[in-house]
């Protein structure tokens, strides 16, 4: 089926409502030139009500719904997609096809960007989905999967040479939901409990490998290997948080640091400082640096700062969300644009070792 080029406004649904998908709905409801077609929930409790009340907006007159077929049969253009995560990207991978095949564009922050890393036979199954509802898929991904494999392969283009590559992330999870702190991050445990053969890991690790592969792609290259290290840093008192106890002897902070060795011999590495309480020596900002061993060095330093309240006050907001939400929304008119399949995230003129 060919694409059918949709104009603004462009007819949104916003699938899930959790604290990520609740700021991308505020961003569709305020947005001139998005309209908001309909909102896809995992509760019974939330379906049924009105968009705004889900996120702090006026009523919009248009009801959540907790039913899938529901989603397939709306007139709408766009899906934003953004599900909890999961183990595996088997229910993820299931919703997408089905929208995609049902002829709704799919920006989703589950992955999707280069599903070719996963093999020639896994990815032709999105491909053929668009083909059959003559549409497009564009992952954004989540932080450092809609930062980092951006940047980095950009700001190689400055460079002649280059021997490695370094992403540093600093970020304080106070403002992160308790889903996010105590299971994905494995805070709250203590050191030890939980190490690199923990699922939660090999998640995010699996997550974190379509970026890494992405960027592969950028340089002309191959991933040969990638490797986890993780430190756990213990809490010497009980820490209270709007997410519940952190108590003494717990991890208030961890390292994760992720190596990846590619095949033309560029060595890049990933580490993420996530922590509920400030340590010692530590960058006290929310901010993403990417260091770039080469001819000439390079180091950007990206802080994330808040305009007004945060999170971590009353009625505040979080500004990763915020970023996450804003960049899968700016994205809609080059995905309406684009042809039928699946649109990569682009970076003009990386560094190569070859051109061939």
């Amino acid at each position: 089926m060919g694409k059918r080029i949709p104009q603004p406004p462009y007819k949104v649904v916003q699938w899930a409502t959790g604290k990520l998908g609740r700021e991308s709905l505020r961003q569709i409801i305020d947005h001139p030139d998005l309209q908001l077609a309909g909102v896809f929930v995992y509760s019974g409790d939330k379906a049924g009500q009105d968009a705004g009340a889900l996120c702090g907006r006026p009523d919009t007159g248009i009801k959540a719904t907790d039913d899938m077929a529901a989603i397939l049969e709306l007139d709408a253009d766009f899906v934003l997609h953004m599900p909890m995560l999961e183990s595996t990207t088997d229910v993820s991978d299931d919703q997408v096809l089905a929208l995609l095949g049902a002829g709704k564009n799919v920006i989703s922050v589950r992955g999707y960007y280069w599903p070719r890393w996963r093999g020639a036979a896994y990815e032709q199954r999105f491909i053929q989905a668009c083909e059959q509802g003559g549409s497009t898929l564009h992952g954004n991904g989540i932080c450092p999967g809609f930062v980092f494999d951006r940047m980095g392969p950009t700001l190689s283009s400055f460079c002649t040479q280059v021997q490695g590559v370094d992403f540093i992330e600093y970020f304080d999870l106070r403002m992160r939901p308790a889903h996010t702190i105590y299971d994905v991050i494995g805070l709250g445990h203590p050191p030890g409990t939980i190490t690199v053969d923990h699922q939660t890991p090999r998640t995010l690790t699996t997550l974190y490998s379509e970026m890494y592969h992405l960027m592969a792609e950028h340089w002309a290259t191959q991933v040969e290997s990638i490797s986890l290290d993780l430190q756990w840093i213990p809490a010497t008192h009980d820490i209270h948080l709007k997410a519940g106890l952190i108590a003494e002897g717990t991890s208030k902070a961890t390292v994760w640091t992720w190596t990846i060795l590619m095949t033309n011999g560029l060595r890049v590495t990933q580490k993420s400082h996530w922590y509920v309480e400030p340590v010692p020596g530590w960058d006290t900002r929310n901010v993403w640096i990417v260091d770039i061993d080469g001819q000439p060095r390079l180091r950007a330093e990206m802080p994330l700062e808040a305009i007004g309240a945060d999170a971590l006050t009353d009625r505040g907001y979080d500004p990763n969300g915020k970023a996450i939400a804003a960049l899968c929304i700016n994205a809609i008119p080059e995905v309406a644009a684009a042809p039928t399949g699946i649109l990569k995230p682009t970076v003009f003129a990386p560094w190569r070792a070859r051109f061939q």
